[in-house]
């Protein structure tokens, strides 16, 4: 009896630590997710004391739907922090949609740039509650005793599709010309490779024996990241979906053949070996785009742009986009070299030793660039970023292994039972 109730306490003690492990990954996404939107909301920071203006009630569609996707993230990752298997709780996703959303309409009241709009309000609160659902669609779908392999959205490599949604939206935000936008096809193409290597690879066959999950995921995804990334651009939309889809059904067969062939092993570290190159290719293009204003005089400012040269949305936007690619260099930084420290801290000196040298070269090409110099302050973000994705990375790691070790300690009762 005792044995039972033993075990039955290191069950829960298990499934606490999950939870927990869930939750606190849950608020780091979240929390980066609104600073995102605060500060793409909120750019180029011009404030007054009084209200600049009431209460607008113009809109269009393409409002409407960006409003919406822009806020489905929200309430899907808010289900991430939730305990295993628990239903959505409809009114908190409300209030938290409702929060974030009527935090940033309050402080565009003045903001002489910005409009404040009950129709925002709505719709992004409306999108919160949707990513909310489709989390607990998925959840349904994929669940499964087998913890981590089964339930995808749960993997350190699917943290990076997180991450590279906002990506996509600064891309768009930042791009004054319609050539520029294109940077969101690499972007895509990272995406649908960790897509289609992660069905392959963790879904469990005998649950999903076909590739409609697949297609369901990279629409998705496609829909909220590609869709305000593009800025309504069909052309440009038709084609990285295509790309995602189809990189993603390439690495798909190709790593589900690598399993047939090798059986089970782990793909985190060959797919960023292979996609990897692609990021790099982004990375270069956005921080000196564009290239024909790149000169042979060097310049650098303490500030985010040389003097003489106005912070405009434009360039605010572009900064943003280039810290938060850093958020992802960092995530992957720690993929390479910190899965197997023990600590955060005693892997962060290495990991900005990387980071650093990453974010010193690119800073030495933008002091080439007319509009753009060297700068010492988007430097220091840059680094803030790299540690903040790291932290993230260590996160997704620690919930990993909470549920492998519920995964074990389950498997262990049904043997005894």
């Amino acid at each position: 009896m005792s044995r039972h109730l033993s075990s039955q306490t290191s069950a829960f003690r298990f499934r606490r630590a999950a939870d927990f492990t869930a939750l606190r990954l849950g608020r780091a996404v979240l929390g980066y997710l609104a600073l995102m939107i605060g500060i793409i909301t909120l750019a180029p920071f011009r404030f007054q004391l009084t209200p600049a203006h009431g209460l607008t009630d113009i809109w269009n569609w393409t409002d409407l739907v960006m409003n919406v996707l822009m806020f489905v993230p929200f309430g899907y990752v808010y289900q991430l922090t939730r305990p295993r298997g628990a239903p959505p709780d409809w009114p908190r996703v409300v209030v938290l949609g409702a929060a974030i959303s009527g935090t940033i309409e309050l402080l565009q009241l003045f903001s002489p740039t910005r409009y404040t709009s009950l129709f925002d309000l709505a719709t992004n609160t409306a999108g919160a509650a949707l990513g909310a659902w489709l989390f607990a669609r998925v959840a349904t779908r994929v669940r499964d005793e087998d913890a981590v392999q089964s339930f995808a959205l749960e993997l350190p490599l699917m943290g990076l599709v997180y991450l590279l949604i906002p990506l996509c939206w600064l891309v768009g935000l930042g791009s004054e010309g319609e050539l520029r936008r294109w940077l969101v096809l690499p972007i895509a193409a990272v995406a649908g490779g960790i897509i289609g290597t992660v069905h392959a690879a963790y879904m469990t066959p005998r649950r999903i024996n076909n590739r409609v999950w697949l297609i369901g995921v990279v629409i998705g995804w496609v829909l909220v990241a590609l869709v305000p990334g593009t800025r309504g651009d069909l052309p440009l939309m038709a084609a990285g979906g295509t790309l995602t889809l189809g990189i993603a059904l390439l690495r798909s067969i190709a790593t589900g053949r690598a399993v047939a062939r090798d059986g089970a092993q782990r793909f985190e570290l060959p797919t960023l070996r292979l996609l990897l190159p692609l990021f790099a290719i982004y990375l270069a293009l956005s921080s000196l785009w564009p290239i024909t204003e790149v000169g042979a005089d060097w310049q650098w400012t303490l500030a985010l742009t040389p003097p003489g040269v106005e912070l405009s949305q434009p360039l605010v936007y572009r900064a943003l986009e280039h810290v938060a690619a850093f958020t992802l260099v960092g995530y992957i930084s720690a993929e390479f070299y910190g899965r197997d420290a023990r600590s955060f801290t005693s892997s962060l000196p290495r990991l900005l030793a990387w980071t650093a040298s990453v974010s010193f070269l690119l800073q030495l090409g933008r002091g080439l660039h007319h509009d753009m110099g060297t700068s010492l302050a988007l430097f220091v973000l840059t680094q803030l970023a790299a540690v903040y994705g790291s932290w993230m990375y260590v996160l997704q790691r620690a919930h990993v292994q909470a549920l492998v070790e519920r995964r074990a300690l389950l498997r262990q009762l049904t043997l005894r039972g």
